[in-house]
């Protein structure tokens, strides 16, 4: 866990790390600035972290919140250097923003009521209590008078309120948090002291609510009487900044100050963690308390964290960017863009990551030209590859969602934080740099709904078909690894050429460096804990070698697994069985959860079969053994690999090319079983990326969808002479965007329509 600094109470301003007792009243003079902090010791991290959003309505207190938040950013904590970096940048962003605020502040202190100027003290802050109450408010008067003497209270346009600015004491006025965390009473907090904020990229209301809100944070202030700054107080204010940027999509960054009666600590919070500042007097130094609260207070709402390319207009969410190139669905190229596109996106996200930490996925679902997007706005770790690249490569490839358009690398953490290079961000527990992060912005079609819902056996079955060809040609052709296979990662197809498409590229690796062993931090257990493999969970890539197409294989079979005995015959969840469950829990290591599902593909299920019913689901029962025994071969292999009884095998793309026809042929075997019944459709959408439907018809009218890969293969080329012979973050999390809201029907063909016009094909998914 997080430590407290071993200088911590060496520190303190106070004798033995203790304030005096009574003493209650104005100061003398505060105390001199302290003694610098000397480096700890090295502290490995964790390859596989901790998340505050392991799991779906999880705490029942806030406290838990705390403690999950502090596993989240345990080795993320980041002091500044001795020569005082994060003041430096602090006061540069505010000269630059408030030019010749310094002599303007000098002034007003010397005029201002309540601070002593010839003893440098702010006059009603109580130096000597014991009481953080009694700080409460005169902190609040003196942040308000700041507002109002430089003009951060309101803002108009026109006569009309646009932006506007409070500080209100909220110790005991509770907050709501969001619903998603709560397992039964909803959660609340109250941080000592909010600062609220109104703005066309903060909130679609222009003046601030009589009720406190999260919704509305710009900045927070924790009052403490002692100075001490461990895991309690870490927990405390990083399940504040938790909350905005959960209630605030698009924060980018939150800053919290952390005070004392004579002392300032400020707090960035962003998505490689925490960095703050030494402890500053502010009572010493007020012109820097007073451009403290300037800029945590500025109108400016880039400078508060606010994405401001995300805003709000005339009570519509809007959403702007100019990427380098579009995708073509004319000519099926890339070509160079110099015009903003101006999306239309929902009030809220179709999904956003509950943590602090991480990648910090959020999906909006936005509308250009007429078309329906998946806008997925994240934080890509150093040295993970780029999405977008992945995804030009595989453009035009059936069962894989198609981009529209990019923007990588719009701003780093370690730029935003002022840093010129990796060795200045060090955790406080190690020599070890946090690594950086990029935001960055893809845009795709909005396809239909998760797996589960899609209408029949058969329709489900002819979904993982093509989930299945899309990723036989990402390995064996582009030689990309998707890597993080799950429920949410699988979608139904709205477009007459595909049944199911993958999507979330962003842990994907190329196979040569997953050969040559080139791994980046937590590579060993990338992916969605539920659904990873039983190797992948070991985490022993010096026994078990490297991801590969067997373990996302795997990873598809737990997804259909779920499926199918979690929920109901109408696709809503059940209670989970007892398989799923433990896949499920987050309290499961990974070592754990391994041996968990080295129990399950030991054995033929006990369960039920819930999502279908009659001759649909005794054939999928079928497949669902059948499976398990394909997965048994590995199981095995595996297993002997960790006693080391026989080495894992070395990757071969002639026995992957085998494994994926054995694969299909059990999937093909049981749709030729199924019945032709009509399925419920997902819904029209008309994305600009995907071939049109003329092209993707006549293309598959010259393929069939037989009992094995080579067929899959034939409809892109890839035949058995293309296959090489040759022997050769963590970021854990699961993108889940819902399907359309209220799909429109769409008529599928039947045998009769297709064989009129010359496409039926014997064997392929046709309804």
């Amino acid at each position: 866990m997080t430590r407290m600094s071993a200088t911590e109470s060496e520190n303190s301003p106070y004798p033995g790390g203790e304030p005096p007792v009574g003493g209650v009243g104005r100061p003398s003079c505060p105390p001199a600035t302290p003694p610098r902090d000397q480096p700890t010791v090295l502290a490995e991290p964790t390859p596989h972290r901790a998340s505050s959003h392991d799991s779906e309505r999880a705490y029942r207190i806030v406290d838990q919140v705390r403690s999950a938040v502090i596993g989240e950013l345990e080795h993320a904590w980041v002091q500044e250097r001795e020569n005082l970096p994060f003041q430096a940048y602090f006061k540069g962003v505010v000269e630059k923003e408030y030019p010749g605020l310094d002599g303007r502040a000098e002034t007003w202190l010397r005029t201002y009521d309540g601070y002593d100027s010839e003893r440098h003290c702010w006059k009603d802050i109580s130096v000597g209590t014991t009481k953080e109450d009694v700080l409460y408010d005169p902190l609040v008067q003196i942040m308000g008078d700041i507002l109002k003497h430089f003009g951060n209270e309101e803002l108009k346009k026109d006569g009309h309120i646009t932006k506007q600015r409070r500080v209100r004491k909220t110790h005991r006025l509770l907050m709501p948090h969001n619903p998603d965390d709560a397992s039964k009473d909803p959660l609340k907090s109250e941080p000592d002291i909010s600062l609220f904020g109104t703005g066309p990229s903060a909130t679609k209301e222009t003046t601030i609510s009589v009720r406190p809100s999260y919704s509305q944070m710009a900045s927070m202030w924790e009052v403490k009487v002692l100075p001490t700054f461990g895991e309690k107080e870490r927990g405390q204010v990083g399940a504040y900044a938790r909350e905005v940027f959960i209630q605030q999509p698009n924060r980018r960054f939150v800053y919290v100050t952390f005070m004392t009666a004579t002392e300032i600590r400020i707090l960035r919070f962003d998505r490689a963690g925490c960095y703050y500042s030494r402890r500053i007097n502010y009572h010493k130094d007020a012109v820097f308390f007073v451009k403290l609260v300037v800029l945590l207070s500025s109108f400016n709402e880039e400078l508060l964290g606010f994405d401001t390319s995300i805003y709000w207009e005339h009570g519509h969410r809007f959403m702007r960017m100019k990427p380098a190139e579009i995708f073509d669905h004319e000519t099926k190229a890339w070509k160079a863009n110099t015009e903003e596109l101006l999306f239309t996106v929902d009030d809220k996200p179709v999904f956003s990551r509950r943590t602090i930490r991480s990648r910090g996925t959020v999906c909006w679902s936005g509308k250009y030209k007429g078309n329906t997007y998946i806008v997925k706005d994240y934080w890509r770790a150093q040295g993970r590859a780029k999405e977008s690249q992945f995804l030009r490569e595989l453009a035009g490839v059936k069962g894989v969602g198609q981009m529209f358009t990019y923007h990588d690398d719009r701003e780093s953490v370690r730029a935003g934080r002022g840093f010129v290079d990796a060795a200045d961000m060090v955790s406080d527990d190690g020599d070890k740099p946090v690594l950086d992060r990029w935001s960055t912005r893809v845009v795709l079609p909005k396809y239909g709904d998760t797996l589960d819902k899609a209408g029949s056996a058969r329709q489900l079955l002819c979904a993982i078909s093509d989930i299945l060809h899309g990723h036989i040609e990402s390995v064996l052709d582009k030689e990309i690894l998707h890597r993080d296979i799950s429920l949410g990662n699988l979608l139904l197809s709205p477009f007459d050429f595909e049944e199911g498409v993958i999507i979330d590229w962003d842990l994907a690796k190329r196979m040569k460096e997953l050969i040559a062993g080139q791994a980046t931090e937590g590579d060993s257990r990338t992916g969605t804990r539920a659904f990873q493999s039983v190797k992948v969970l070991y985490g022993s890539p010096d026994l078990l070698k490297h991801h590969d197409h067997m373990d996302d294989l795997e990873s598809i079979y737990y997804v259909l697994y779920t499926i199918l005995y979690g929920y109901d015959l109408h696709g809503n969840p059940l209670s989970a069985s007892s398989h799923i469950s433990r896949w499920h829990n987050p309290a499961h290591t990974a070592d754990t959860l391994s041996t968990v599902k080295l129990g399950f593909l030991s054995y033929r299920t006990a369960e039920s079969l819930t999502r279908f019913t009659g001759a649909e689901a005794q054939v999928l029962a079928t497949l669902v053994d059948d499976l398990r025994a394909f997965f048994k071969t590995r199981l095995d292999i595996t297993m002997n690999a960790l006693a080391k009884m026989q080495p894992f095998p070395a990757y071969s793309y002639d026995a992957a090319n085998g494994d994926y026809e054995a694969f299909a042929g059990i999937i093909t075997a049981a749709i030729q079983k199924l019945p032709e019944v009509p399925a419920e459709p997902v819904g029209p959408l008309v994305p600009s990326p995907i071939p049109s439907l003329k092209r993707a018809r006549e293309a598959d009218a010259e393929s069939s969808r037989a009992g094995s890969i080579r067929s899959l293969r034939a409809r892109t080329g890839l035949n058995s002479a293309r296959v090489r012979g040759t022997d050769s973050d963590s970021d854990e999390e699961q993108f889940s965007p819902p399907g359309s809201p209220s799909p429109a029907p769409r008529r599928r063909k039947s045998k009769a329509d297709m064989d009129l016009e010359g496409e039926y094909v014997p064997g392929r998914c046709n309804y």
